[in-house]
């Protein structure tokens, strides 16, 4: 080496780029980033949740109406302890307020008649799809009827199927390696019988042919 220094050039990285926030134009991208942020929603609400021991209520509606949930211990009663809340400081309001105090306790009283009624609406709709889910009735999710789901609801039911495969898939791989193989035998039998995820992923796939999407 004849000691000079190797003088190689240095790349400048552009680093992390923000992306701009507006309204995804295409449609159907649209219903995919929709479906992807909404799951990310929920997830990092149910996190938060389970690190902190918070209540949590989270109410989406789709642009085209359609309302999504997520809650612990559940969105009414969190709701409820909400309004119960906002009641509470309301009446302390109007008993500590004098006549300086009329105009701003008029505009808490009206934005809490506002928040009050727009979380009356979000209770009915969250009621009625508790009632036409029928996961009280002991159902599973992939029983549920398809016939009225939007594109990104079919999308995302799609993606919760072949999840569900996967995961049960690599337990079965799991349960055989440290097990007898009869036992793998068993469980792939029970599945193959049942077709949990080959009937609904069928299902999907007939109602793309039939113009559902």
């Amino acid at each position: 080496m004849d000691g000079t220094t190797d003088q190689r050039p240095i790349k400048k990285s552009r680093g992390r780029q923000k992306i701009e926030i507006k309204k995804v134009e295409k449609e159907n991208s649209r219903y995919v980033t929709f479906s992807k942020r909404k799951n990310g929603i929920f997830k990092k609400a149910t996190e938060l949740s389970t690190l902190c021991g918070a209540d949590v209520a989270v109410i989406l509606f789709s642009e085209h109406g359609k309302v999504f949930s997520c809650g612990n211990p559940n969105v009414e009663k969190v709701l409820d302890r909400y309004l119960a809340e906002k009641e509470e400081k309301s009446c302390i309001l109007e008993i500590g307020s004098n006549g300086s105090g009329v105009t701003q306790t008029t505009l808490q009283e009206r934005d809490y008649k506002k928040s009050l009624s727009r979380l009356e609406e979000m209770k009915r709709a969250f009621t009625m799809i508790s009632k036409n889910s029928n996961m009280n009735k002991g159902e599973f999710w992939w029983d549920l009827p398809i016939d009225n789901m939007e594109k990104e609801e079919l999308e995302s039911y799609r993606e919760s199927l072949e999840e569900l495969k996967k995961n049960v898939m690599t337990r079965i791989e799991g349960m055989a390696a440290h097990n007898a193989a009869g036992e793998s035998s068993i469980i792939n039998q029970f599945i193959n019988h049942n077709g949990v995820w080959n009937n609904s992923i069928v299902t999907y796939d007939a109602g793309l042919n039939n113009g559902f999407l």
